[in-house]
């Protein structure tokens, strides 16, 4: 009999049986929290996610999570059931079939774990993005951002009230500062400008948005792989993180795509505080605090080919 690795005898006993031995899918980045396993099974292929308690638990990303948007992994990894649903229902990429999860035991002899099934297609070369791939992304983030509510958080738990996103936001920033060295004359800008947001919608985000997390196929996006950072926030908060990830000729038809079916806001007030949040949870492993605070903004609104700069 095959076994599952890192799982006990008690959580395979549900899932179907592997028909040869699971294979360790290698970390993309030093500091992943999970394990991944590929998994042929008499069901077809899929692909087990396996949390690392410890590094969870040391990691400033899941902590800002926490803190923030009381996103608590691994202990509520076994409701993600209901993220996996969510955005199947709201977005517009495939996603993969959600087959089995668990949290954590409080003993942590049971390990926190996902079982979906494997999506077809390749992951994205970020030196051949080109721009029907950038409209796509457009068009999938402008799709899931048509879901507005007033209340935030998790997303299958999404209670909090808008009043509150100031708070918690500088409680955030001060948090993560006691094990980080960031600048006194910066920390305090920020949380100045975070004092004075105004959020009345939130949307569904994903606070760790990166090319990696999509696949593609026969030169189109194809699928959205990875939900664990799903949560419903502030769409100024994932639109700060795409400057990041889109150069400026990439960055216009984005906005191009997006004002279709949403105004783009005025980044100006909320992107120094929301890039020092992202900053310090390490969201694209940036160590350079002065280059990734001065990084060029892109989001700009683009009317009848004139820019009007935020």
């Amino acid at each position: 009999m095959k076994l599952y690795p890192l799982l006990t005898a008690k959580q395979q006993q549900a899932l179907p049986a592997l028909i040869k031995p699971a294979e360790l899918i290698p970390a993309q980045f030093d500091d992943s929290t999970h394990q991944l396993w590929h998994c042929e099974t008499v069901d077809g292929s899929m692909v087990l996610k396996v949390c690392d308690h410890d590094d969870i638990q040391h990691s400033s990303f899941w902590q800002g999570m926490q803190q923030l948007f009381g996103v608590d992994l691994p202990a509520q990894l076994g409701d993600f059931g209901q993220v996996y649903q969510k955005i199947t229902e709201l977005g517009s990429l495939a996603i993969p079939d959600y087959i089995a999860s668990n949290s954590e035991s409080e003993d942590q002899l049971s390990p926190a774990f996902i079982l979906a099934r494997r999506v077809s297609g390749a992951m994205i070369d970020n030196n051949a993005i080109d721009d029907s791939i950038v409209k796509q992304l457009a068009e999938h983030i402008s799709q899931l951002h048509q879901s507005q509510q007033t209340t935030w958080g998790s997303l299958f738990a999404a209670t909090v009230l808008a009043k509150e996103w100031p708070q918690r936001l500088q409680n955030t920033l001060n948090y993560l500062t006691e094990t980080q060295q960031i600048p006194k004359k910066l920390l305090a800008e920020a949380i100045s400008l975070a004092a004075n947001i105004v959020v009345e919608n939130f949307v569904p985000i994903m606070v760790d948005l990166r090319w990696d997390q999509f696949l593609q196929q026969n030169g189109k996006l194809s699928a959205l792989v990875d939900l664990d950072a799903f949560v419903y926030g502030p769409r100024e908060l994932e639109l700060v993180l795409l400057e990041y990830l889109l150069t400026e000729q990439q960055a216009k038809v984005f906005t191009t795509r997006y004002q279709q079916t949403h105004s783009l806001p005025d980044l100006t007030q909320v992107r120094r505080p929301y890039r020092l949040l992202l900053f310090m949870m390490n969201v694209l492993g940036e160590k350079d605090l002065d280059a990734w605070i001065q990084a060029p903004t892109r989001f700009s609104l683009f009317v009848d080919d004139k820019v009007f700069a935020n």
